[in-house]
């Protein structure tokens, strides 16, 4: 049986201190892999030096440039570029598990009917300074039902695999505003064409908590965008639930995980209440 390729398209800004690590880990799985589309979005700062350094020693890796800033218009030009029969969407702090990529061409390789047009899998933030002890557990009951792919309306952007054909039937349906949720949009791009998406539970991917570490305000805003996503899809029900049911309990769970992030002196590995009111919050290696 004749493997699918598989395409993984990187949008990257500025990501100088981490993208490095998100291609290593990628160019382990080069059995799996055909090309690796990095999308450089006006960086200004060694972005563009380390990827061009990882191309030295993998080919396959390839730099393109769009000039045009915003998410949407660089995931736009890795996705038009891709060759793969597979893309896969990720960021650039996205870090991903050595079986990612078999997992994945494993999966749609399988799957001989097209049955499934999109996957995604979950996001597990990695340098969380107290841990992720909610996070293993989680984790631990996945294991036990890793076998129950369910379909999803949505897709996660750091961790997402649209078929090629797709991509090309929902190009011109996915909106280009910047104040919307662009992978929810595409994964309801998906589903308005007759496609299915797949969560994957074996696909888990680890990525920086960096909109954790935002002020109550912000993630506000933020998360606004999940409501009026929905909105312009006229899902008008699951807009009306997400703004009264959902997102109020995000925020008081973000407010209370900021107290912790903010508090934290990853100098001593101590939590400082005095810190409480810094602006910025310390980062942990991964």
């Amino acid at each position: 049986m004749n493997t699918l390729s598989l395409s993984v398209v990187i949008p990257a800004y500025n990501e100088e201190q981490i993208i490095g690590e998100c291609l290593r880990r990628l160019a382990e799985q080069r059995e799996h892999i055909t090309e690796i589309l990095v999308v450089d979005n006006n960086s200004t700062d060694g972005t563009r030096a380390i990827v061009a350094a990882h191309a030295l020693d993998w080919p396959a890796i390839t730099l393109i440039d769009e000039t045009q800033q915003g998410l949407v218009h660089a995931r736009n030009r890795g996705l038009d570029a891709a060759a793969g029969e597979l893309i896969a969407r990720i960021d650039a702090d996205t870090l991903v598990a050595p079986d990612w990529a078999a997992r994945i061409v494993e999966f749609f390789t399988a799957d001989h009917e097209g049955y499934w047009a999109a996957a995604c899998g979950r996001g597990q933030a990695y340098d969380l300074p107290y841990g992720d002890t909610v996070g293993a557990l989680r984790q631990r009951w996945r294991t036990r039902k890793k076998n129950q792919i369910k379909q999803v309306p949505v897709l996660y952007g750091s961790n997402m695999i649209l078929r090629r054909p797709v991509w090309a039937a929902i190009r011109d349906r996915v909106t280009m505003r910047r104040d919307i949720f662009e992978d929810v949009d595409t994964g309801l791009c998906v589903t308005e064409i007759g496609g299915r998406n797949a969560f994957l539970p074996t696909i888990t991917v680890g990525v920086a908590p960096r909109r954790m570490a935002t002020g109550v305000p912000s993630f506000v805003r933020y998360m606004s965008c999940l409501p009026r996503t929905l909105i312009l899809h006229r899902r008008y029900g699951l807009a009306l639930a997400a703004a009264l049911l959902y997102l109020p309990p995000i925020i008081v769970m973000h407010a209370a995980r900021l107290v912790l992030l903010r508090t934290y002196d990853a100098r001593t590995r101590r939590f400082t209440p005095a810190n409480l009111f810094r602006a910025t919050v310390d980062r942990v290696a991964p």
